[in-house]
């Protein structure tokens, strides 16, 4: 339920969140009541984000780093960012190792008949393969299946769950990229992934688990199929899969796009709020990630049109390259280390397929949960659906990963956009008809409220020191996952 406009209850929750805020910098509680509804105004009853988000499906398509949508994608972002007025915007290039895809056949043979099946190849597969073997099912793909099966995968083809099928309660899964590592570090020749969505849909992402190439062929094949072949192989049917494919990788240069408002008393202090502008080519990526991309456009336009001038600086960031392996995001970490800049960034919020969030998880050093903690209920003032929801957890696999492993705290909204969106994400069924406008402005809303009140603090807690991030970790129980992709340094 949206609090009303007006009215006195109106008035005294605006005033308290202005408080907690500090956003006016003369005294007065009616200038902060101003300054907080100017934001949310403009963030509920003048959004973008969603007639820009459906402009790009249409005219744009596909964000593909390293194609032509993929640029012409950075320039469109340049050009918004610049319209909404930004004072401060520009690209961050850099190179990069891009995948796409050629051909795949999958075929399966029982020893006299051989059926072609439905396929997509997953990212950072050769550009050449063709693999022929028995095959052997590992169910969910997880470490306990491979110990299991082991004297089976040497030599084979493996079937493997993307999601989690009949698993125990509270079972972990794996990202395909590790579940890939499992079957690569076993012998596996080549990986055959089910997707888990009905309706023949099938799904890409990248394989490789540390963004190189990776030297078997790996493809996704529905989960219509993926039963049926189950059921052969439990009547003890002897099947083979051959798999073949041809794909193209190539040196690429891409660009992050990046806006600032600069702040004022506390510029030298950055709160970054990012999310992935790129997308798989099956489809328009309109939940993964536009949805996210275009609610950060419109999150700086409704701050421009504010009139707000935050005590930090804002950096608003659309990375490119997360699809193939966090690429953009790695990159800007990687510069702003080498020029010292990097412990001015305080803190990164990460959109992610997000849409009305409910609230935030946060991964930082003791102080941060307990700083997020009281921001959230300004956001509950404006909103009552808004539940004030925090967790503090520490999640991979996505833009965030590369600040985090370099001691940012980092903070993700939680939200739930259904079924019928996860079954999508990475298919063919991604487009803009899967968007609820309200969850864009909901996200504009509610993150843009927690930036603004990060971004005039008095004070932020520290970041990770380098032992606190490593006992952190090893607590989420993150280590093995960072040891697959040779990034655990502790």
């Amino acid at each position: 339920m949206i609090v009303p406009n007006s009215g006195q209850s109106r008035c005294r929750s605006l005033a308290a969140a202005a408080l907690v805020l500090g956003i006016c910098p003369h005294p007065g509680v009616q200038g902060q009541v101003d300054a907080l509804r100017r934001f949310e105004v403009e963030a509920r009853e003048n959004a973008r984000g969603f007639e820009w988000l459906n402009w790009s499906s249409a005219h744009i398509g596909h964000r593909l780093t390293g194609s032509p949508q993929g640029v012409r994608a950075e320039e469109v972002a340049d050009s918004l960012f610049r319209l909404c007025g930004l004072p401060r915007v520009s690209f961050h290039p850099f190179n990069a190792v891009a995948w796409s895809r050629g051909s795949v056949m999958l075929r399966l043979s029982d020893g006299t008949d051989t059926e072609h099946l439905a396929a997509v190849a997953l990212a950072q597969t050769p550009d050449s393969a063709d693999v022929e073997g028995e095959l052997v099912d590992l169910g969910n793909g997880l470490a306990e299946h491979f110990a299991r099966l082991k004297d089976r995968v040497a030599g084979r083809v493996v079937l493997m769950n993307i999601g989690l099928v009949e698993a125990p309660e509270g079972t972990g899964n794996l990202h395909r990229s590790e579940k890939a590592a499992l079957a690569i570090r076993h012998g596996a020749i080549g990986i055959v992934f089910v997707n888990n969505v009905e309706g023949g849909v099938l799904l890409t992402g990248t394989a490789s688990v540390d963004g190189a190439p990776i030297a078997v062929p790996a493809a996704c094949i529905a989960s219509e199929d993926g039963q049926r072949i189950r059921e052969r192989l439990r009547a003890d049917a002897p099947l083979r899969m051959g798999l073949r494919m041809t794909n193209r990788t190539g040196n690429v240069q891409a660009r992050n796009v990046v806006a600032e408002v600069p702040g004022s008393d506390l510029a030298h202090e950055v709160v970054l709020v990012g999310g992935h502008l790129d997308s798989w080519d099956l489809a328009t990526g309109a939940t993964d990630n536009g949805l996210g991309a275009f609610s950060i456009v419109d999150m700086a336009r409704a701050v421009v049109a504010s009139g707000h001038r935050p005590r930090r600086t804002l950096r608003f960031v659309l990375f490119m390259g997360e699809e193939q392996g966090l690429l953009g995001s790695a990159a800007m970490v990687s510069d702003l280390q080498a020029a010292g800049e990097l412990a001015r960034v305080r803190c990164m919020i990460n959109l992610d397929m997000t849409g009305d969030p409910f609230g935030f998880g946060v991964a930082g050093p003791e102080g941060w949960a307990a700083t997020l903690d009281p921001l959230m209920d300004p956001i509950r003032d404006l909103d009552t659906a808004f539940r004030s929801t925090l967790r503090e957890a520490a999640w991979l696999h996505s833009d965030h990963q590369p600040f985090l492993l370099a001691g940012i705290p980092v903070i993700l909204p939680l939200c739930d956009l259904g079924g019928h969106v996860y079954g999508c994400y990475h298919s063919s069924c991604d487009d803009v008809h899967l968007v609820d406008p309200m969850d864009m402005v909901n996200n504009v809303r509610f993150v843009g409220a927690l930036l603004l009140q990060l971004a005039d603090a008095p004070t932020l807690p520290q970041v990770f020191t380098e032992a606190e991030l490593g006992a952190r970790l090893r607590a989420e129980g993150l280590e093995e996952k960072l040891r697959m992709a040779g990034l655990w340094r502790w």
